[in-house]
């Protein structure tokens, strides 16, 4: 079951690492993009936008600020 954090759309919160939230940048209203939970299942995404990522960063002492950046738990390196 791919979830919004596998989506290439979503940008995780950096400033908090364990943080559940980012925003989708699919998901634009009024040039805002939406808030979501990185664990929500994207079979519940409006747009049906999901596209896998084809890279995972895990360590955050060596890519704090990369948007591939997922230190959350149930993430794999890839």
């Amino acid at each position: 079951m791919p979830v919004c954090g596998d989506c290439k759309h979503f940008l995780p919160q950096n400033t908090n690492s364990a943080a559940n939230d980012g925003s989708c940048l699919a998901q634009v209203i009024d040039g805002l993009a939406e808030e979501t939970d990185m664990y929500m299942d994207v079979a519940k995404c409006p747009v049906k936008s999901y596209e896998p990522l084809e890279r995972v960063r895990t360590n955050v002492s060596e890519f704090t600020w990369d948007p591939l950046l997922r230190s959350a738990r149930g993430f794999e390196e890839k």
